[in-house]
C-alpha cells in the first residue's frame, strides 16, 4: 500500500472494524466516500488494496472474524424448540403412565380410568406454565410484584415440580433402575423442560430490533 493512501486507509478501516464490532454490515463505497470525504477511485483503490490484507493467513489471526449471527441463533432455536417439545411431552406422559403401575396388582381388564390420568398431567403441564408466567410476563418493579412473581407462582412451579418428580420416580423404580438413577432421572427431563423454555426466552429477547425504514 502506498503511503499517500495510508490515511486514508486508516479511515476506512477503522470504518470496517466498527462495523464489524457493531454487528452491522460494512459500509459500501457511497459511504466510505461520505464518511472519508475522499473521491469513489480513491476508496475503490484503498479496498481493493484492503481486500489481499483481509484474507492472507496473518491477518485473519489477528482480525475478528464475522459469525454467522442468523445461522447460529436459527441452530440454537431449533434445538430450543426440540429439547422443550420433547422434555414436555415425555414429562406428561410419564406423569399419565404412573397411573397404569398398580395395573399389576389389578385384574387383566382394569384401568386407572380416565380422569386420573389427567390429574397426572395437570403436574408438568402446571410446572411448564408457571415456569413460562414466570419468565416470560415484563413484571413491573416493586416488592408486591416480586413477592406475586417469586411466592405465588414459585409456590405453584415448586409444588407442581414435587408431584411431578415423584410420579417419574415411581415409574423408574417400577422400571428396576437403580435408586440413584430413579432419583435422577426426573431432574434431567423437567430440567430439559424448564432450560429449554429459558432458552427460547433468552433467544426471543437476543433478536435485533428491526431497523426503521
Amino acid at each position: 500500500m502506498t503511503a499517500t493512501n495510508g490515511s486514508l486507509a486508516l479511515q476506512i478501516r477503522q470504518a470496517l472494524d466498527e462495523a464489524l464490532a457493531q454487528g452491522r454490515p460494512a459500509p459500501g463505497r457511497p459511504t466510505l466516500v461520505r464518511l472519508t470525504g475522499a473521491t469513489d477511485h480513491a476508496v475503490r483503490k484503498v479496498l481493493a488494496e484492503l481486500a489481499p490484507e483481509d484474507t492472507s493467513p496473518g491477518a485473519s489471526a489477528n482480525q475478528p472474524q464475522p459469525v454467522n449471527d442468523t445461522t447460529s441463533t436459527a441452530g440454537g432455536l431449533l434445538v430450543a424448540w426440540a429439547g422443550f417439545v420433547f422434555g414436555s411431552i415425555m414429562s406428561i406422559a410419564a406423569n399419565v403412565l404412573s397411573t397404569w403401575l398398580p395395573a399389576q396388582h389389578q385384574p387383566t381388564d382394569w384401568s386407572p380410568g380416565l380422569a386420573p390420568q389427567i390429574g397426572a398431567a395437570v403436574w408438568p403441564i402446571g410446572l411448564l406454565l408457571s415456569i413460562e408466567v414466570l419468565s416470560r410476563v415484563p413484571w413491573p418493579h416493586g416488592w408486591f410484584w416480586v413477592l406475586a412473581r417469586f411466592g405465588g407462582i414459585g409456590v405453584v412451579a415448586l409444588g407442581s415440580a414435587i408431584i411431578s418428580y415423584g410420579h417419574l420416580r415411581d415409574v423408574l423404580i417400577a422400571w428396576h433402575y437403580e435408586p440413584l438413577a430413579a432419583a435422577v432421572g426426573p431432574l434431567v427431563l423437567d430440567g430439559l423442560m424448564v432450560i429449554s423454555g429459558f432458552a427460547l426466552l433468552a433467544i426471543s429477547r437476543s433478536k435485533p430490533a428491526a431497523a426503521p425504514t
